[in-house]
């Protein structure tokens, strides 16, 4: 039986092979897009999930609350989770990590930046799993003075050599072992690292619960009860922190975050992570998608019933029960979607690279046989082959035979549910085109939004250290003989990358009050440098020397946030008054104020931020003019080796650091146009291979229209009027669907383009114009047809 149902399934498919084209094009497509997302989501779903004690493994937030407001940060004090481990037997350990930044190896006169060093304790290899290649995991950082490299590093300091036991030395000529190598840390990570380095022992005994500057993760013993871990936070405040924060009139608490919902769920200041809402997002595009193709398959299915109702007949009168007509025609519609499954499957593996390169993700081929994959096609199958095929075969089945035969039938109800769906792929593809054009909106907003200085050609040069003012002086008036260098200028930290806080004693309108700032240092040429201004007072200068000890620039939140109405010669203690009053900090007065720029990206409101006056920092920024860059840039590298013979020279553009930040939203953005594209495209499909049939089953009509007088503009309209009725009908639902969905995503950024009424309008008027294109061709061949070749037969 099954396979009497397989043969004429086959002849069906090959007797209308221009309609079967355009099922097994538009499933082809829908199934293509709907598998390589799930691998994107797949992807996102799996982060951290390889760590084998990961659903057991926390990491501790804080929440620091002043009076004015709340600042939610992911670093905690260094003795807190050695706290709780004393305090509740079922934490069964814990790790921190200490970042170190950038960090310059040294292996005899060769030398190596690497990014993401961190310190962290012996314990991690406890916590965290991580494949060890060489060395032993529960020695690896016992002792002091031991690294771990991951594979990509131990190769590029060593080659093919073993790492295992060499000696590297830091940049402040401390040598450390290598003492393990792991493989390189997976893609799908909340965070990564290219080397581990055991604490020091500073690090290791700090006790002070005044500085947030490390990440802390507990592991948590089976059955433990994380609520009342999380109600013992309070009376750790009481216990060690009170003294220090309450007269200042700040309260701390934390929070235990899952490690396997970091990635998706964790929005914290300075925090680059996925989204969750992209995982719906994108889970609904490829549901959508497989949804319209099979569409496409039931609005042609039911517009062919005619040609198909005398074999329904024939069948019924020869003893075929309900049941085998409905058997068969599921038949017909699964064999459609098998057909474009194994098409779909040659076109993942051969679109996986450009995939990967455009979602920013490291999918391999062994991703493609995995169970869960395998699962997911047998469910587009029975999805896509029973959702499209189930109502053409009720429908078909249902015919009475003798209405048939007698040539009396007339097909009911098809119509109007063709006419449903088409509004609903219209309707679908229509929301798609109005977010895609508000993501590209937003994202455009963000990469041309005034920042706040200038970022063209302006490089930055990461010391990692405080230079002497002796050699940072030479360096610059070098540089500044060059006539394409236009300034110099040196601060603590990129100005796209102004983290952390300390507390001041600032005046208020009650007295000298303790508050939490931003702090940078910078030099008298900071402010010029990058393009900066003053709104009110001066900048730094030489011809002030007594800046460099009691003069301060803030910026408008300061301003803002203290309520000062004229801020110059206000009083800003740099640092907090001991509690006994002795040796208090030096006292500075605001000598400017400069204009709000953003001291990181979009995703973070601008903050109070207090500039302190240092000649020489770890940082430095050089504005160049666009002509000769390549000699600019090589001049510059030259001078550096002169003074810094030991260093590597390593720059990077500002703007690059910039447009980083927004990478993952770009590709996001590149993936949700691509497939929003191709849902309209399937959309289309189903539209002209409907416009086609309906120009068929006119023909006569339209024969008979010419005959009279009709024009072929007459004609073409009568044929498109009835689409376009559709499509216009798609509006008032589209519209308010995307509204309300991009307006609930523009709210997750601080700084968000406006929806225009003109987005909207634009996009009907583009699908409109889709619709047109895609009917438009049916319409005019047959309008331009011979009327006699129609009615020959009359």
């Amino acid at each position: 039986m099954l396979k009497n149902y397989l043969v004429l399934a086959f002849r069906n498919l090959v007797k209308d092979k221009f309609y079967s084209l355009i099922n097994i094009l538009g499933l082809t497509i829908g199934v293509t897009c709907g598998m390589l997302l799930f691998l994107y989501v797949s992807d996102e779903l799996s982060y951290d999930r390889y760590h084998e004690k990961a659903s057991r493994i926390y990491r501790i937030v804080s929440y620091i609350t002043e009076p004015d407001k709340i600042n939610k940060w992911t670093s905690t004090q260094p003795p807190l989770v050695k706290t709780l481990k004393q305090d509740y037997p079922f934490v069964e350990s814990y790790t921190r990590f200490f970042g170190r930044g950038r960090t310059m190896f040294r292996l005899g006169e060769r030398r190596f930046y690497e990014e993401d060093v961190y310190s962290t304790d012996s314990t991690v290899f406890d916590v965290f799993t991580y494949k060890f290649l060489e060395g032993d995991p529960k020695l690896a950082l016992a002792s002091p003075r031991s690294v771990v490299l991951t594979e990509k590093v131990a190769k590029r300091f060593f080659g093919d050599h073993d790492a295992l036991g060499q000696i590297l030395r830091t940049d402040d000529t401390t040598a450390y072992k290598v003492t393990g190598v792991i493989q390189d840390v997976p893609k799908n990570s909340h965070f990564t690292f290219n080397a581990l380095m055991s604490l020091d022992g500073n690090q290791r005994n700090a006790d002070g619960w005044g500085g947030f500057y490390i990440n802390s993760y507990l592991l948590l013993s089976k059955n433990a009860d994380v609520k009342k871990l999380e109600a013992g936070f309070p009376g750790l405040y009481d216990k060690y922190m009170s003294s220090i924060f309450k007269r200042m009139g700040i309260h701390i608490t934390y929070q235990l975050q899952p490690l396997t919902s970091i990635h998706l769920y964790s929005k914290f200041d300075g925090e680059t992570n996925g989204d969750i809402g992209y995982v719906y997002t994108f889970s609904a595009i490829a549901f959508f998608m497989l949804l319209i193709a099979s569409i496409n398959y039931m609005n042609l299915a039911t517009a062919q019933s005619a040609r198909r109702a005398k074999e329904v007949g024939l069948r019924k009168v020869m003893g075929s029960l309900k049941g085998a007509l409905v058997a068969q025609f599921l038949t017909e519609s699964v064999l459609l979607t098998l057909i474009s499954l194994l098409s779909s499957l040659i076109l993942v593996a051969a679109l996986l690279p450009f995939f990967n390169q455009v979602s920013g993700k490291e999918i391999g081929y062994l991703a493609l046989l995995t169970p869960k994959f395998m699962l997911i096609g047998v469910a587009i199958v029975a999805f896509t082959g029973l959702v499209s095929g189930s109502y053409p075969a009720f429908y078909l089945s249902a015919f009475e035979p003798a209405a048939v035969l007698k040539g009396s039938f007339k097909a009911r109800g098809g119509s109007f549910f063709r006419k449903a769906l088409v509004v609903t792929q219209f309707s679908i593809s229509m929301v798609m085109l109005i977010c895609t054009w508000i993501v590209y909106q937003q994202l455009n907003y963000m990469r041309n939004k005034d920042m706040g200085y200038d970022r063209d050609q302006v490089l930055t040069i990461d010391y990692q250290d405080r230079q002497s003012q002796a050699s940072y002086n030479a360096l610059r008036k070098s540089l500044m003989d060059n006539p394409n260098i236009q300034s110099v200028a040196s601060a603590s930290s990129p100005v796209s990358n102004i983290g952390g806080r300390v507390i001041f004693t600032v005046e208020s309108s009650t007295g000298m009050k303790e508050m939490a700032f931003k702090p940078t240092q910078i030099d008298h040429d900071y402010v010029k440098t990058m393009g900066m201004k003053i709104v009110q007072g001066r900048d730094f200068s030489e011809e002030f020397p007594a800046d460099t000890t009691n003069g301060v620039l803030i910026n408008e939140a300061v301003v803002k946030r203290m309520n000062w109405k004229n801020p110059i010669g206000k009083k800003i203690m740099l640092g907090t008054v001991p509690a006994d009053g002795k040796n208090p900090p030096p006292t500075a007065e605001v000598v400017g104020v400069v204009r709000d720029f953003h001291q990181q990206s979009l995703y973070n409101p601008i903050e109070p931020l207090i500039m302190i006056y240092r000649r020489a920092n770890g940082v430095m920024h050089v504005k160049i003019k666009t002509q000769n860059t390549k000699e600019t840039l090589a001049y510059i590298g030259q001078k550096w080796q002169e003074i810094y013979p030991s260093r590597l020279f390593e720059y990077r553009f500002l703007d690059q650091d910039f447009q980083s930040a927004y990478r993952a939203d770009e590709l996001r953005g590149q993936i949700f146009t691509a497939f929003s594209a191709l849902t309209i495209l399937i959309a289309c499909l189903g539209l002209f291979g409907l416009a086609t049939f309906t120009t068929e089953q006119r023909v006569k009509e339209i024969g008979v229209r010419k005959v009279l007088g009709g024009s072929v503009t007459s004609v073409v309209l009568l044929l498109s009027k009835d689409f376009t009725k559709l499509v216009l009908f798609s509006f008032p639902i589209a519209i308010p669907i995307a509204y309300f969905s991009m307006d609930k995503w523009l709210q997750s950024f601080t700084y968000k383009t406006d929806m225009n009424a003109w987005v909207f309008l634009a996009a009907c008027a583009l699908t409109l114009l889709i619709c047109w294109l895609t009917v438009i061709y049916q319409s005019l061949k047959a309008a331009l047809a011979n009327p006699v070749t129609s009615l020959r037969s009359e």
